[in-house]
């Protein structure tokens, strides 16, 4: 047993490479002549020194010290491996085998009634259950940390476990209970370390549910606690967000000074992540102060970095991969030369050349899967960046749908259903004085490169609805705003805008559009109206005309870009024709109903096919 103990031991030292490291490589020699119950500290402490930066070799050393604990009968050394076995399975997302091996590590630790222990056991199981919602465990686990750290009176510890269980209620958006749950871990510790997680987790969500006030003055208490020279990355952070909340609040100036002292400290620092964050809070800043250049250039730089750091890190992460294929390559030969110097010593030499072997072989095919699995890890996390990119961007183009400075009151439904999440679809609902303006456009494209040209499209029409009330001065106004924007660079020649304007006013409504029909439903008939052909944004100066109807109570009037009619399906294209019949039936519903209906059919018609087009569909009910 002690000759296979040596040869596990000698391969794990062979696969962590020559460090360099002075500390840890006077561990490892003492590792190799220890023979006693000393062997149990030793190991732990090179794990612990692998553990916050290489797992693979963290768990190599675990491996060693279980096989070293059983050797010498040692249940707390054990269960030490066996819980550090399950917090490495649960940083690689494999909740189900960290499950198991917490479990191991409970029955030893209840054994030696280590109180400690159990804590970090249940504290963690706790943590792994909220990750897969399973939120009745994670309470009951939660709750069981809680028991044993009461009896070890460490009220650090106490507070995290706190903050744990506030983490359960975002789900359940029950804020009232994690906030109490954060002033409570506040009133234990005392620890600055924690403290500051803790009121930089609260401001966060206050101004995540919109109170700003207290979210700013939580902010203000945590400038206040933290070393400028010492707490710099979570200074520069709290700065970002405090200038979020003045864009917010509309104090523009105080925005951009906290911007640029954030800008100079992440380019001192190299702060790369909250300067990626920076240009998302400059591309919102410029949104909300209306210069769409700015905006569009501040996302640029946000997508070069965001784009340079993944090249960066993957070319890292292939390199430090080859490295290591090299240097296990190099470490066999070095072993096998060993071997070979070593004749006089033959039978010790084949048995542990054979477990060396065999262990070389079950390490690299297990290091080779984790770091596929951390690739993969990587390229999710881009993949969910990108996400969370679309939806925020979606939302800055919600917010621009609904910016008018007053609402009509019309009783209406909007499907809005984009291709991807971010469309060039949009309309406007706005009252001026007796009248209500009801604006649909579709913007060429759809994505990113439509929301943009929508952002454009709706502040042009925010401003013609502003300054003019007759339609076809609108439609003018906004063609030649269009038109400038297309024509002022060559990449966006091409782009267009087709749009439809109501004007209602008591039971008269003015109809004028641009290559978009507007269909009247009266005493179960539909009645459609074509719009003028040209194209806005494909002429400097082009002539609208605007058609005028008498409505009645009980008539439906509907808009619709082109992405409804033309969605394909198994049958083909849905086509304009069933569209009206689909008119006809919404007519009889209400507005909710209808909406609901239009999107029921549009997936039924579909299938299996992608959306072909953005969707939007505008219902108003008289």
């Amino acid at each position: 047993m002690k000759n296979f103990l040596a040869g596990i031991l000698f391969c794990v030292l062979a696969l962590s490479g020559f460090a360099q490291n002075s500390y840890v490589d006077s561990l490892k020699m003492e590792l190799q002549s220890a023979h006693d119950t000393s062997a149990l500290r030793i190991c732990w402490n090179i794990a612990e020194y692998y553990s916050s930066f290489d797992n693979s070799l963290f768990d190599n050393y675990l491996d060693t010290l279980l096989l070293f604990s059983k050797k010498y009968s040692s249940e707390y050394w054990e269960a030490l491996a066996y819980n550090n076995r399950g917090l490495i399975r649960y940083r690689l997302g494999d909740y189900s085998s960290a499950v198991n091996y917490y479990a191991k590590a409970e029955a030893l630790a209840k054994n030696i009634s280590n109180q400690e222990l159990l804590y970090k056991v249940y504290n963690d199981l706790g943590m792994i259950y909220c990750e897969m919602h399973d939120f009745k465990n994670s309470h009951k686990y939660y709750d069981m940390a809680i028991d044993n750290v009461k009896r070890l009176n460490d009220d650090d510890a106490y507070a995290i476990t706190l903050v744990n269980v506030a983490n359960l209620y975002y789900d359940t958006e029950e804020y009232d209970k994690i906030f109490a749950l954060y002033d409570s871990a506040l009133n234990i510790t005392g620890d600055a370390d924690t403290r500051i997680a803790i009121l930089n987790n609260k401001a966060c969500l206050q101004y995540f549910i919109g109170d700003i006030e207290d979210a700013k003055n939580t902010y203000d208490k945590l400038l206040l606690m933290l070393d400028t020279k010492v707490d710099v990355y979570i200074y520069t952070s709290v700065l970002n967000s405090m200038s979020s909340i003045y864009i917010r609040e509309g104090e523009y100036d105080k925005a951009i000074q906290y911007l640029h002292d954030v800008d100079s400290i992440c380019r001192a620092n190299n702060f790369d992540d909250i300067l990626m964050k920076l240009y998302c809070t400059y591309y919102e800043l410029y949104i909300k102060i209306g210069d769409f250049e700015q905006a569009h250039d501040y996302m640029e730089c946000y997508n070069l970095m965001r784009d340079s750091i993944y090249s960066i890190e993957v070319a890292e992460e292939l390199n430090e991969l080859e490295n290591r294929n090299l240097q296990e390559k190099n470490e066999l030969e070095i072993l096998h030369q060993k071997s070979l110097n070593k004749m006089l010593f033959v039978v010790i030499f084949l048995v542990l050349a054979f477990s060396a072997i065999v262990a070389f072989l079950l390490v690299r095919k297990s290091h080779m899967n984790k770091m596929l699995g951390k690739l993969n890890s990587d390229l999710k996390q881009r993949d969910n960046e990108i996400t969370s990119n679309l939806d925020y961007a979606r939302e800055i183009q919600l917010g621009c749908m609904s910016n008018g400075l007053m609402k009509s009151n019309l009783q209406m439904f909007v499907l809005d259903r984009p291709k991807v999440v971010v469309g060039g679809d949009f309309y406007i609902s706005q009252a001026k004085g007796d009248a209500s303006y009801v604006v649909v456009g579709d913007c060429t494209g759809h994505g990113i490169s439509g929301g943009f040209l929508s952002v454009l499209g709706i502040k042009s029409v925010y401003a013609a609805i502003e300054k003019y009330n007759a339609l076809p001065e609108m439609a003018s106004f906004v063609n030649k705003e269009f038109c400038e924007i297309v024509s002022s660079a060559d990449n966006l020649k091409g782009e267009s805008l087709c749009m439809s304007v109501l004007r209602i006013c008591g039971n008269e409504v003015r109809f004028l559009g641009s290559k978009q029909r507007m269909w009247l439903v009266s005493d179960g008939e539909a009645h459609e109206y074509k719009s003028s052909n040209a194209i806005m944004g494909s002429a400097d100066i082009v002539e609208f005309t605007e058609e005028i109807i008498n409505v009645k109570s009980g008539d439906v009037v509907f808009l619709s870009t082109d992405g409804y009619p033309d969605q394909f399906g198994a049958n083909g294209k849905l086509k304009y024709s069933r569209f009206r019949n689909m008119l006809l039936e919404c007519a009889q519903m209400a507005p909710d109903k209808a909406k609901e209906f239009l999107s029921t059919k549009l997936d039924l018609w579909r299938g299996d096919m992608e959306q072909t087009d953005d969707v939007m569909v505008v219902g108003i009910y008289f």
